[in-house]
């Protein structure tokens, strides 16, 4: 959906960007500039930073940054055009409502959800069929009540072609809603028929209420065991959470983070209303975030077996970069929460629930396991990972905590494991050092991007270019000056050039030129390359000077650039006459 300019223009001047991050970020004034603790990543000391004057923030940990739209997308996880809304409806300005296509893409959402509903309404109502007597009896042989199956609205899919299809055409649906919500798909003849056929069915519920997917199981040894809607307009996997829709309304003040469907609702019939799982697919960053609008604290208890314990140690790493304190639960004699539950009862896991391990004590844990610590060999190797791990970790008293732990397991002495956390530590700072000094020698591969996609051939304009841009962008008149020297065609950076031109043809058509609104738009890896090259900028004594050098740099090397090329056409010219 295109907004236009002056819609996107009035929305950023009316959201001070101060004012919406301190709804998520603490955030403190140092000089012109408010800093805070990254929401984006973990971090221990403030490295985001917000600009009230550039009405920009900028991370110098993690490098994410933008306008205060971007700011929305990212905390919210939402996409441009939500986020554009959301911000729209806190300034009390209404939504453009000439637009066809926004018009179009609400029906098609609401069209979606809406036979999602009723396919959710379906399955559910086939359990009390004949066809669903298997489904009830797997329900009741897993131990789920009555009450707990219609809670989690869980139903059965037929094994049938088109059962599904036949009822949903039935109440109105046209065949293409139904295949675009995911229910049904197309055979290589042309035809539709059901996506879920003879399964358990899971509704996956959003955090608004709307069912925007399913689970679907098998009830013998067939494949794959586990079926999941594919991404559709109102369903992402990466971006839900199965039953967060209930976990968010708990009073225990964490989420559990389990691995599967019936471990979620085992836990959430036992009591524990605050468990969630993933969809089929390993926690993603996005999954990470969504959890940090309703909670600090995260209890992963995953499956015990290999897979599971692997999956807990890169859940822990993403869970971290968030900002969530972490901790992880063992079930002992049992492979997962729903057999320990089953097995132990409720109170035996509130016992559990109550003394989980950090992610510290079960990763070395983990080590520990892996090593025969009876054998001097196995002792130092579990010795030297735990070493490396230590290193690693940035608290001093976190270190020693658990060095005393890992010289506890080994027999050895806890300064010993100490002194050779400190070597490495030591060892790692040379190292960096020695890094850094390396990089500070090569000054032109410094001013790349990190993003490869805009990267610069020619760093020394880039650079100027860079510099350039962050001086228009704060003053219209230093824009008026620029333009009547610099065409955007000079510029080495095409990424550069395009914000140069947008620029140009704002300041012509009278809209407002700020970095906040000509970031309206940009690709993510554009807008992140920008807002830093703007937070890093320094205000200058003398802008005027320095900006006429810089057009005088981007405009020599252009002239280099274009010598190059009739050098080169030339010559190509000359071989094809000899030819």
């Amino acid at each position: 959906m295109a907004l236009p300019d002056s819609f996107l223009d009035e929305l950023v001047a009316r959201s001070d960007i101060v004012e919406i991050v301190r709804r998520y970020v603490p955030l403190k004034k140092q000089g012109s500039n408010y800093f805070g603790l990254c929401p984006f990543h973990n971090e221990k000391s403030p490295s985001f930073s917000v600009s009230p004057d550039k009405q920009i923030f900028h991370c110098f940990g993690c490098g994410e940054g933008g306008g205060v739209i971007q700011f929305v997308m990212k905390i919210e996880n939402l996409p441009f055009i939500e986020a554009v809304r959301l911000l729209a409806d806190a300034a009390g300005m209404q939504m453009p409502s000439e637009r066809e296509q926004s018009d179009e893409q609400r029906r098609l959402r609401e069209r979606l959800l809406a036979v999602n509903r009723d396919a959710a309404r379906w399955f559910h109502s086939l359990l009390n069929q004949p066809q669903g007597q298997a489904a009830q009896q797997y329900f009741s042989g897993r131990g789920l009540s009555r009450k707990t199956v219609t809670a989690f609205g869980l139903g059965y899919s037929e094994d049938s072609w088109d059962g599904l299809l036949r009822h949903l055409t039935g109440l109105g649906y046209r065949p293409d809603e139904i295949e675009k919500a995911g229910l049904a798909v197309r055979g290589a003849k042309g035809g539709l028929y059901d996506r879920f056929r003879g399964r358990v069915m899971f509704p996956i519920i959003d955090v608004r209420g709307d069912v925007v997917g399913f689970g679907g199981r098998v009830l013998d040894d067939s494949k794959p065991k586990y079926l999941n809607s594919p991404d559709t307009p109102v369903f992402h996997k990466n971006r839900n959470l199965f039953a967060l829709n209930m976990a968010k309304k708990s009073k225990l003040g964490k989420l559990i983070l389990a691995e599967g469907y019936m471990d979620v609702i085992a836990l959430h019939q036992a009591g524990f209303d605050c468990a969630v799982a993933s969809l089929g697919t390993a926690l993603t960053e996005e999954q990470a975030k969504l959890m940090t609008r309703y909670t600090s604290e995260v209890v992963i208890c995953y499956d015990s077996d290999g897979a599971g314990q692997k999956a807990a140690q890169r859940a822990i790493d993403i869970l971290n970069r968030a900002g969530l304190s972490v901790r992880v639960m063992r079930v002992p004699g049992a492979k997962d929460p729903d057999e320990y539950i089953r097995e132990n009862g409720s109170e035996a896991f509130a016992l559990l629930l109550k003394k989980p391990q950090t992610d510290g004590e079960y990763r070395i844990a983990q080590l520990a396991a892996r090593h025969d610590l009876q054998r001097d060999d196995e002792r130092a190797a579990f010795l030297k990972e735990t070493v490396k791990l230590l290193a690693g970790m940035p608290n001093r008293i976190d270190r020693e905590i658990y060095a005393r732990s890992a010289a506890r397991q080994a027999g050895i002495s806890e300064n010993a494991v100490l002194a050779e956390v400190e070597r490495a530590i030591a060892s790692g700072y040379r190292r960096r050092k020695k890094d850094e000094e390396k990089k500070a020698l090569q000054p032109l591969r410094n001013a790349q991007p990190k993003d490869r996609e805009l990267r610069y051939s020619n760093p020394r304009s880039a650079l100027c270019e860079e510099k350039l841009l962050a001086l228009v962008l704060q003053d219209q008149e230093f824009l008026d000056k620029a333009r009547q020297k610099l065409k955007p065609e000079a510029f080495s950076s095409d990424f550069l050039a395009k914000i140069y031109q947008k620029a140009v043809e704002r300041r012509e058509q009278g809209l407002e030129l700020s970095a906040a609104a000509c970031m309206a738009g940009l690709p993510e890896n554009e807008v992140r390359h920008l807002s830093g090259v703007l937070a890093e900028t320094v205000r200058s004594r003398e802008p005027e000077k320095e900006m006429d050098d810089y057009i005088k740099t981007i405009l020599l090397e252009a002239q280099k650039r274009n010598a190059q090329s009739d050098e080169e056409l030339l010559r190509c010219a000359a071989e094809a006459a000899r030819k």
